[in-house]
């Protein structure tokens, strides 16, 4: 098979575009019913790669074509550091992190009011810590949902902070599914896309903070929360230090991987030798090192059929068609980052998910940034910021639903209660989306790189 072929689809210039729009298509209707999650996102994958197979014309080397999507040099990358990260994220969960997080606050007799405020902070350290937006609102959701609904606090604005903070570490952390894929998709460091972005972050993290706090401080009662833990101590909180080291590291310009495996070594060593995981345990199917692994297999698999798909779509032509395009629209280095904000944000609500937009349209935002030699990181920092933040206001995206799941659950509950409760409240996911517009507009923080770079 000649390596820059050209292949023709049945349909015309939109034959090869049907297989993606079955794909996005798919994943919005099977998350809007309530049959997500990327298990269900796989066999949808699937389904669009063979529907490509049957549209294409020269079926006898399909095969070779979508392979070539495995051979990107990228992909492997991004799946060493998929299952590096897993590991890591599971040796800080599975230490008791968690609840010694919850504990710290539970010890400190806060006001009511300013429950909303501890549970955005609590998620910014679990999701920055572990890289998962979603499984911070998870662990903290059942907790302080009911929490807030029993003392008078609006459960709308309870979960808008839990989701604000998750969206914060899902943005920002280093083992992230987002910030390797936005690093990685725009030819980028991931110390150097994490430094650059913070000053975003921090700036709408601190905004909505104070919303948090005065809200919350309108609603409370006075009185101090008591949350009730089994189990918790303080030990695990040692382990804070492991995402400290791979800033560290990074800064000191060890690559991703290296830095993975050095920091789950010393998390091993450091869950052994304080008993917040046994050494029998740590080295069982049910364990961290497995467990991180094997969690991230359907993330892997998914990437893999999504680069697949994206092969036969780049083979045809239609993806440098739809990039020629979207180029006549960019007229200036203003104008290629606002289109670069729109195709992070479209991207994230047709595909379902920011990490899944991020690594679909990421090739794309960087033939954008790197014809107006925009500077790397700032390309990563628009996609990556956009789509956290408009995955944290999607009524079909994981965030509003697992908050929504727990609000459920509640007793003597409005059954009315929908996403547009917490809509509102997701300041920091709000506050992504207001930043990076202002910053393109004005050209704040905008760089350039030189031509041979």
């Amino acid at each position: 098979m000649e390596e820059n072929k050209k292949f023709e689809f049945y349909g015309g210039s939109f034959g090869p575009w049907i297989p993606v729009i079955f794909m996005i298509a798919g994943m919005v209707a099977a998350t809007v019913t309530g049959n997500g999650g990327l298990q269900r996102f796989c066999i949808i994958s699937f389904i669009a790669l063979a529907i490509g197979f049957f549209l294409t014309k020269n079926k006898k080397d399909f095969g070779q074509l979508s392979l070539k999507g495995l051979t990107n040099p990228m992909l492997g990358t991004i799946i060493m550091a998929f299952v590096m990260a897993g590991i890591l994220s599971q040796l800080l969960r599975q230490s008791g992190l968690i609840n010694s997080l919850i504990l710290v606050v539970s010890t400190l007799d806060l006001n009511v009011g300013f429950l909303p405020f501890v549970g955005f902070v609590v998620c910014m350290l679990i999701s920055t810590s572990c890289g998962t937006s979603t499984g911070a609102i998870a662990a903290v959701a059942p907790v302080l949902v009911p929490l807030a609904h029993s003392l008078g606090i609006d459960v709308g604005l309870m979960c808008g902070a839990i989701i604000s903070g998750s969206i914060f570490g899902d943005n920002i952390a280093p083992i992230s599914d987002t910030t390797i894929s936005s690093a990685l998709t725009q030819e980028a460091k991931i110390g150097d896309v994490v430094r650059t972005r913070l000053p975003y972050a921090i700036t709408s993290a601190v905004i909505s903070a104070i919303l948090f706090i005065v809200l919350g401080l309108r609603m409370g009662t006075g009185d101090a929360a008591h949350i009730a833990l089994a189990d918790a101590s303080f030990k695990p909180l040692i382990l804070l230090v492991l995402p400290l080291i791979m800033v560290f590291m990074m800064r000191k310009g060890w690559d991703l991987t290296g830095t993975l495996i050095t920091c789950n070594v010393i998390g091993i060593v450091l869950n052994v030798v304080l008993g917040t995981i046994t050494a029998a345990t740590m080295f069982t199917v049910d364990g961290p090192i497995f467990a991180g692994m094997n969690g991230m297999m359907v993330l892997v698999l998914y990437v893999l059929l999504l680069f697949q798909v994206l092969a036969v779509l780049m083979s045809s032509g239609a993806f440098d068609v739809l990039g020629e395009n979207l180029m006549k629209v960019c007229k200036s280095p203003r104008s290629a980052e606002f289109v670069c904000y729109i195709v992070a944000s479209v991207g994230s609500a047709a595909t379902g998910g920011s990490g899944i937009a991020i690594v679909f349209f990421g090739s794309l935002v960087r033939k954008i940034t790197k014809t107006f030699h925009i500077d790397r990181c700032r390309g990563a920092n628009i996609l990556d910021g956009v789509a956290c933040g408009a995955t944290g206001l999607m009524p079909h995206g994981n965030p509003v639903n697992v908050c929504l799941g727990v609000v459920l659950t509640l007793e003597n509950f409005n059954p009315e209660f929908s996403f547009l409760n917490i809509l509102p409240y997701n300041f920091h996911c709000w506050g992504l989306l207001i930043i990076f517009l202002l910053s393109i507009l004005t050209g704040f923080g905008r760089r350039f790189e030189k031509a041979e770079q």
